[in-house]
């Protein structure tokens, strides 16, 4: 179920007139109909996807602007005993043996620890002449 409703979803970005909308939502109409329990879980369960896609694009957004500041050759290595190749495959979602990389919790919390780090370490920093 939840693949025909993200199926109907996509369409439904991509039509361009109401009459296009229309048919989109009869058919929606069609599936809660015929499995209104179902529909409800792929609802649901679209709906979960949809919030980890942008949890992991708002990251990528995010660490943007610092990638070309900060070494991740030293953060993989240092914090996640990891090749840059990996760190990078998890930033940028690379598709790994079939599947997107992407980062666990735990790994969420180790590069927020790394980067807290980092941050503190350059903020101690002071050079006097």
């Amino acid at each position: 179920m939840k693949n025909e409703i993200n199926k109907l979803k996509e369409a439904f970005v991509q039509a361009s007139t109401d009459k296009e909308h229309e048919a989109i939502e009869v058919q929606m109409q069609k599936l809660i109909d015929k499995d209104p329990d179902a529909f409800a879980q792929g609802m649901v369960d679209s709906a979960k996807d949809t919030a980890e896609k942008a949890t992991e694009l708002a990251m990528r957004q995010k660490l943007q602007d610092i990638i070309p500041a900060v070494s991740l050759v030293y953060i993989a290595k240092t914090y996640f005993n990891k090749t840059d190749a990996w760190l990078y495959q998890r930033i940028n979602g690379n598709t790994v043996n079939g599947k997107p990389a992407k980062f666990t919790p735990d790994e969420i919390d180790k590069l927020k620890y790394a980067l807290d780090d980092l941050s503190k370490k350059i903020g101690s920093v002071s050079i006097s002449l």
